[in-house]
């Protein structure tokens, strides 16, 4: 590590942010416009770093954006990595599949995603040649990084999953019925609006209900996301939740399999979004095929997001992460 405490203290984040980080990050940003398919453009933000040793893509999760991860970019680039943030279909400024209801996530197949993260992976690879790559993804994102880690098992030298989507917990309705009710709704054409309890944003969620144990972390964002409605998504369609259903069935059915580049795998004590047991499963299943090295990270005192916890969380789990990066070089 170059240096120790670097991470930003809750007491002062603020200021630090106003002050500090956003003038940095602004400095070394471009906003990229990337079409895979035609007319379908996908947003994405590249920091150079001024002397890079690597680039680290990282992957958002469901309803996010890139705006979010301003602080985690900054831990990136200032020691040393070149940062690209795509944001996912039906995210944010990237591409829709439903127009006319930025609250609503929708996407037709899992693949999708899959595809679009590997074009900018390839791209900054391309444009970072010589530099290794690196994988920071979280929560959808991390299910969607575990594909790409099966599609492309050598382009990336290490990767971090933090709370990754392997299956998402779908609160008071059982897995099976989940699965079943996806499908049947999709199949009456149903694939497009939102799944049954699902709502537009509607600015009513807390810190208290939220998936952030660091109010200051969680207020920052919370406030840019109010003022900006293409940072209001809300809920999944029925075709998001069944194409979750199949990306969990490829990753503990083949996807592990063929994943070949070693990882971290950070698990949240109090994670009420994802599953922790498809997670220890998942790490089993690499680890028992011999391929790579996965190992788990249990981190205590924490929420979903993991990166919105306190500093005092926030340290250890960043002297983790960037020294297992560095141990690749």
């Amino acid at each position: 590590m170059e240096e120790k405490n670097f991470v930003l203290s809750e007491e002062t984040y603020f200021e630090e942010m106003r002050q500090r980080v956003l003038p940095y990050l602004a400095q070394r940003k471009k906003e990229l416009w990337l079409e895979r398919e035609p007319g379908k453009r996908q947003y994405c933000v590249r920091y150079l770093a001024d002397e890079a040793v690597g680039t680290v893509v990282v992957v958002h999760g469901f309803t996010e954006t890139a705006e979010k991860y301003q602080e985690v970019v900054w831990y990136f680039l200032s020691h040393g990595y070149n940062v690209y943030v795509p944001e996912h279909c039906g995210h944010g400024y990237s591409y829709r599949l439903v127009e006319g209801d930025l609250s609503l996530v929708h996407v037709d197949r899992y693949e999708r995603y899959v595809a679009d993260l590997l074009a900018v992976a390839e791209r900054a690879a391309k444009e970072q040649k010589g530099l290794p790559l690196f994988l920071y993804a979280h929560s959808m994102g991390g299910g969607v990084g575990a594909a790409a880690l099966s599609r492309q098992p050598k382009l990336f030298a290490r990767a971090v999953l933090t709370s990754p989507m392997i299956r998402p917990i779908t609160s008071g309705v059982p897995w099976p019925l989940a699965k079943l009710l996806a499908g049947l709704l999709c199949r009456i054409g149903r694939a497009d609006k939102y799944v049954p309890g699902g709502h537009p944003f509607d600015g009513q969620e807390t810190f208290e209900g939220s998936p952030s144990t660091c109010r200051e972390r969680y207020d920052f964002y919370q406030r840019r996301r109010e003022e900006e409605p293409r940072y209001q998504m809300s809920s999944p369609s029925c075709g998001w939740l069944h194409e979750a259903v199949r990306l969990n069935r490829y990753l503990q059915s083949d996807g592990w399999k063929r994943v070949e580049t070693p990882f971290l795998l950070f698990q949240a004590e109090d994670d009420s979004f994802v599953w922790g047991s498809e997670q220890e499963r998942f790490v089993e299943k690499v680890n028992q095929n011999g391929k790579t090295s996965a190992r788990l990270v249990h981190v205590p005192r924490t929420k979903h997001e993991i990166f919105n916890s306190a500093s005092s969380v926030l340290e250890p789990y960043w002297e983790e992460i960037l020294e297992f990066f560095a141990g690749s070089f």
